[in-house]
């Protein structure tokens, strides 16, 4: 089994004893693969003391290098054919390891994921910040993998599952991963308990997070690459509607303007914004930025045509059937704004990747085959 440990070492000896207690009571052989990635605490020390009495190996690195990549190192240097992976923090039972492992012997799964959110399974006194991001985690992996817990931490698997596999993980999440990019056909999951940590400082901040995100969207970069960019672009479209109804508002509420030239000075103001996240982040473009925003822009005054017939349609026509009388920048306008944003979106997109940054599309087609290779 590998550990991936940072400062961790009040928690190892504790740790070692009930991994050895759980697995020697079920007849298994365990080698533990700790991975420390030169903790100041001198949790690296430590482990080498235990090895000395217990089936301990350990991996020095030399900095702070990762979990994911010190997992990766880990399963390098392990031999045993089924690897579990768990956290140092006592947050992950090691009581648990005979189940998770006793279903890839058997045969009935090839990865077995320790979940928090399957009957019988559930987490400790969490705050409720820390069970939003949970939530909202797990929510953003739903697109990739069946499983209720991708996020657990704690998991078993066949050395089968990642032998080839294009594993790059970023940040902490090493199982969602292997989930996405490994070799197998079959997925199980047994309830765990999570537990607070016992002692030390818990690891994930605001950069784990932001980390996460851009995991994610690699992930999806994957296995679903057009699915990867329509989010990134709408996040973007996202921030620019905001931008071009913030301009629609000030224009007609503060200035009285007509509001079909309110939506156009919007539009004007939020395309400009929606090209240049669009380029460097959805697309990464290389190519020259005259042409192509000539381009986006052409895309842009056609979604905006459509948008002004959609907006004209909901104002003037189902607005009056349905008794609804348009009240300056009233939040009917708004909305009416929002709904034809949405339907140009799907257009703008589509248009934009398969004509304005068709070029970058066919490079990320090829960049992504070569490093899955």
């Amino acid at each position: 089994m590998i550990v991936p440990t940072y400062n961790e070492r009040d928690n190892l000896d504790e740790l070692v004893r009930r991994v050895i207690d759980a697995c020697k009571g079920n007849g298994l052989d365990a080698e533990i693969v700790i991975v420390d990635d030169n903790s100041p605490d001198g949790t690296g020390a430590r482990a080498e003391e235990l090895a000395k009495d217990y089936p301990v190996r350990v991996v020095h690195r030399t900095g702070k290098l990762g979990l994911s990549s010190a997992v990766l190192e880990g399963v390098k240097t392990a031999r045993d054919s089924v690897i579990v992976v768990m956290d140092a923090d006592l947050s992950h039972p090691p009581e648990k390891i005979p189940e998770m492992v006793a279903k890839i012997t058997s045969g009935e799964a090839q990865i077995v994921i320790g979940s928090r959110y399957i009957p019988g399974g559930g987490v400790e006194n969490w705050p409720v910040r820390r069970r939003f991001v949970s939530k909202i985690a797990t929510l953003l992996a739903r697109g990739l993998t069946k499983v209720k817990d991708p996020m657990s931490g704690f998991l078993a698997f066949q050395r089968s599952v990642v032998d080839g596999a294009p594993l790059n993980p970023v940040g902490y999440k090493v199982g969602l991963e292997i989930l996405v990019k490994g070799n197998y056909s079959k997925v199980a999951e047994v309830p765990i308990h999570f537990a607070n940590r016992k002692a030390g400082k818990s690891k994930l901040g605001g950069t784990e997070v932001m980390k996460y995100v851009d995991h994610v969207i690699m992930l999806y970069e994957h296995r679903k690459p057009w699915l990867s960019r329509y989010l990134k672009f709408s996040v973007i479209g996202g921030i620019g509607a905001l931008i071009n109804t913030a301009v629609l508002w000030i224009a007609k509420e503060g200035f009285s303007v007509y509001y079909l030239w309110a939506a156009v000075l919007g539009f004007c103001v939020a395309s400009t914004s929606n090209y240049i996240l669009n380029r460097y982040w959805t697309f990464r473009s290389k190519s020259g930025i005259p042409g192509q925003y000539v381009q986006f822009l052409l895309v842009s005054i056609c979604g905006l045509l459509i948008n002004l017939a959609i907006l004209k349609g909901i104002v003037e026509d189902a607005m009056p059937a349905l008794g609804i009388h348009e009240d300056k920048a009233s939040i009917y306008l708004v909305v009416a704004n929002l709904i034809a944003i949405f339907v140009v979106s799907i257009f703008n997109f589509f248009a934009n990747s398969l004509w304005t940054f068709e070029a970058d599309t066919r490079h990320m087609r090829k960049r992504r085959s070569r490093r899955d290779r």
